[in-house]
C-alpha cells in the first residue's frame, strides 16, 4: 500500500497525512480563519469497477443476479443503479445500492465489495497487483477469504470481523503495520534489514450493534450500508465514498469536476439520516481514533453527550449539525492532525462559516499558526529572496526544507544529483544532492545542520530516507492502537547512487558533527525525525521542543456529505530497550534556543555551534 503521509494545507496548518487525504489547492489563511477552513478542501472517496462477484457455489453471473433480484424483491428492499465515480468524473462507472423498508440509508451487496475495494487499492497502489479474494456465503455469514486471513459479516450478530486486520490489507512484500510504504521508482533506493520485526495483532471484531447499523440479509442477498464498508474498508487504503442522492463518489479526495457532481445532489436532510450519520461517525471514531485512550475518551457518545454536542449533531438543519463536527475537532480533539476538510452538498456555506468563525482553528491550531508566522517573519529577515536547500556558511552545512515531500513517478531519484536538485521541491533528490557536496573531495564542511524549524511534516517514506541519510539506518516503529500489531521496520538506503547499501550512503561515522534544528512548529513527520535523532545519541538538536504528531491521518466521510480527518490508529513510536514509546509529546532540544530569530542568524549560528565542541 503507498501508504502516502502529505502535507495537508488547512487555514495555515500543515499536517502530515498518512490517510492521502489531501486537499489541493486549498486557500490558506495563517490567522486561524475558520473561513478559509471551510471554504477549501473538499475531500472525497475511491471505489471499484463493478463487476458481479460469482456465488461461491458456481452459479453463473445471470444465475446469481436472477436470485439477488427475488430475494430483493421478497424482502421490500429497493435496488437503485447510479451512477459511480472513482477517483475522476472521466471513470464513470454504475453501481447498485439497496434501499430497505424505504430507507434513505443505502447499501450495497457485499458480493461487490471485492470489485469496489480493487479499484480503490489499484488507486492508492498504481503499480501494485491486486490480491485475489474469495468470496464465500455460510448461513447468516459472508465474506471474503484472503489466504488465511478473513473478513467476516455476521448478519445475525451485525458485526464485522478480521482475523488480522493488518494482514488482511497489506501488500504481499509488505511489513504489517508498514508506514513506508515502498513505490516501484524509489524502491531500489532502499534496503529492508534483517533486524526489521513483526508482531501481529490481535481479532479486530467491529460491533454495529451498540450504534443502531444494520446488516440485512435475505435469502443470498448480504447487505451492508455503504457508510460503514467505506469507513471499516474504502478508508484503509486511504479513500471514502460519499452519496448525494444521485451518485457516488468515491476518491481520496475531490478535484473541481468531482464537485461539481456532489455538489448537485438531490438528497435531503432528515431526522433518519442525522440519527444515522452520528451514529455511524460515533462508530468510526470509537474505533479508529488513534488518540482516543490519552484524550480520555471513554466514548464518542459520552464524550458528544458531555459536551452538549449530541443533540446539535441530530439537529434537524444539516447545518447545525455540520458545525458540531467542527467543534468536536477544533475544540475537543485539537491535535493538529485532526482537520475538517470539505463541506456537505446540502450546507448553507455562509451560515456554517458565521457558526464556527469564533472558533478558527481552535487554541492548538491557532497556537501552532501563530509560531509558525513568527518563524517565517524571522526567516524572511534573514532571507528576503529565500532561504537556499542547501548552503554551507563556513565549516557547516545547512539543509532546509518545510516538508517531506511525496515520491513522483515523473523524476528519476537514480540520476546523478546537479545544481537544479538544491531545491525542496523534492527532499529525496535534496538529500542526494547534499551528500553529494558534503562528502566531496576536499570538503571544508564539519558540522551539518538539518534545519526543521517549520517542517509541518509529509511522506514517511522520505523521512525514512532523510533519517537514514543521517543515522546510517532508520528505525521506524509503529503500532496500530485498533489490532495491537508492531512493526519495527529498520531500513538502510543509497545516497550515492551506486547500487549498493554501505557506509558510503551515509553522513554518519564521517567524523561531521550531526545538527537538527526544531521548533514547535516541527510536526508529524517534521517531530517523528528529531525523536528519532535523540533516540540515536548521533544527532544534537538545537531550538525548542517539537511540535509532536504521532499518527497518522485517517480520513472520513459522513453519511451527510461532509468530510474530515482525525489522529488514525497507526501511531509512530521510538524503540528503546524492546518497548514502544509513541512520540507525541514531542522532542526535547540538547541546546535551548529561545529567540526565533537566531534560528536564522546562521553566520552567529555557525559561531555558536563551533563552541559547543
Amino acid at each position: 500500500m503507498r501508504k502516502r503521509i502529505a502535507a495537508v494545507a488547512v487555514a495555515g496548518l500543515m499536517v502530515m497525512n498518512i490517510s492521502a487525504c489531501q486537499t489541493p489547492n486549498t486557500s490558506v489563511n495563517t490567522n486561524g480563519s475558520a473561513e478559509a477552513t471551510v471554504g477549501a478542501a473538499e475531500g472525497a472517496s475511491t471505489v471499484a469497477e463493478n463487476e458481479t462477484v460469482e456465488a461461491a457455489q458456481g452459479k453463473s453471473t445471470e444465475e446469481s443476479e436472477s436470485q439477488e433480484q427475488e430475494a430483493v424483491e421478497a424482502a421490500g428492499i429497493e435496488k437503485k443503479t447510479l451512477p459511480l465515480y472513482v477517483t475522476s468524473a472521466d471513470n464513470k462507472q454504475e453501481i447498485d445500492l439497496y434501499f430497505v423498508d424505504g430507507s434513505v440509508i443505502p447499501y450495497v451487496s457485499v458480493a461487490d465489495i471485492s470489485s469496489l475495494l480493487q479499484q480503490v487499492y489499484e488507486s492508492d497502489n498504481p503499480a501494485e497487483p491486486f490480491y485475489e479474494l474469495k468470496y464465500e456465503t455460510d448461513g447468516n455469514q459472508a465474506g471474503y477469504a484472503r489466504g488465511a486471513y478473513k473478513l467476516d459479516f455476521d448478519f445475525e450478530n451485525d458485526t464485522i470481523e478480521f482475523n488480522d486486520y493488518d494482514a488482511f490489507f497489506k501488500m504481499d512484500n509488505s511489513l504489517l503495520v508498514d508506514m513506508v510504504c515502498l513505490t516501484a521508482n524509489t524502491a531500489k533506493l532502499f534496503q529492508q534489514s534483517s533486524l526489521s520485526t513483526d508482531r501481529y495483532g490481535k481479532v479486530v471484531t467491529f460491533d454495529l450493534k451498540p450504534y443502531g447499523i444494520k446488516l440485512i440479509r435475505d435469502k443470498d442477498g448480504y447487505y451492508a450500508p455503504l457508510q460503514t464498508v467505506s469507513d471499516v474498508i474504502f478508508s484503509y487504503y486511504e479513500n471514502m465514498a460519499l452519496y448525494n442522492g444521485d451518485s457516488v463518489i468515491i476518491a481520496a479526495y475531490m478535484d473541481d469536476d468531482l464537485k461539481k457532481i456532489f455538489n448537485s445532489g438531490s438528497e435531503k436532510w432528515s431526522e433518519e439520516l442525522a440519527e444515522f450519520s452520528y451514529n455511524e461517525i460515533c462508530f468510526a471514531l470509537d474505533y479508529q481514533y488513534g488518540l482516543k485512550e490519552i484524550h480520555d475518551i471513554e466514548s464518542f457518545d459520552k464524550l458528544l453527550s458531555e459536551t452538549g454536542l449530541k443533540s446539535e449533531f441530530l439537529s434537524s438543519d444539516e447545518t447545525v449539525a455540520e458545525a458540531a463536527l467542527y467543534k468536536l475537532i477544533y475544540l475537543y480533539l485539537g491535535d493538529l492532525h485532526s482537520q475538517f476538510n470539505g463541506i456537505s452538498y446540502m450546507t448553507d456555506r455562509d451560515k456554517l462559516t458565521g457558526m464556527v468563525s469564533p472558533i478558527g482553528m481552535g487554541l492548538a491550531g491557532t497556537a501552532w499558526g501563530n509560531d509558525r508566522d513568527e518563524l517565517s517573519t524571522a526567516r524572511d529577515k534573514h532571507y528576503p529572496e529565500g532561504i537556499p536547500a542547501y548552503e554551507e556558511i563556513w565549516n557547516t552545512a545547512y539543509i532546509t526544507f518545510d516538508h517531506f515531500t511525496d515520491r513522483k513517478p515523473e523524476i528519476d531519484y537514480f540520476a546523478e544529483p546537479t545544481d537544479e536538485d538544491n531545491s525542496d521541491a523534492d527532499t529525496i533528490r535534496l538529500m542526494q544532492y547534499a551528500c553529494q557536496q558534503i562528502l566531496r573531495e576536499n570538503s571544508p564542511v564539519e558540522n551539518v545542520v538539518m534545519d526543521l524549524s517549520i517542517n509541518g511534516g509529509g511522506d514517511t517514506c522520505t523521512a525514512e530516507y532523510v533519517m537514514a541519510t543521517f543515522l546510517g539506518q532508520a528505525d521506524l516503529s509503529a503500532k496500530n492502537t485498533l489490532s495491537g500489531a508492531m512493526t519495527d521496520a529498520v531500513y538502510t538506503i543509497d545516497t550515492n547512487l551506486d547500487g549498493e547499501f554501505d557506509e558510503k550512503d551515509t553522513l554518519a561515522g564521517k567524523g561531521l558533527h550531526l545538527f537538527c534544528l526544531e521548533s514547535p512548529v516541527s510536526f508529524s513527520c517534521g517531530n517523528l525525525a528529531p525523536n528519532a535523532f535523540k533516540a540515536s545519541h548521533k544527532v544534537t538538536l538545537l531550538g525548542q521542543e517539537s511540535g509532536g504528531g504521532s499518527c497518522s491521518v485517517h480520513c472520513f466521510s459522513t453519511a451527510g456529505g461532509s468530510q474530515y480527518q482525525v489522529s488514525g490508529f497507526r501511531r509512530f513510536s521510538i524503540m528503546k530497550n524492546g518497548s514502544f514509546y509513541d512520540v507525541d509529546r514531542g522532542a526535547q532540544p540538547d541546546y535551548f534556543i529561545g529567540e526565533f530569530d537566531r534560528f536564522y542568524d546562521r553566520k552567529n549560528l555557525t559561531e555558536y555551534i563551533n563552541s559547543l565542541y
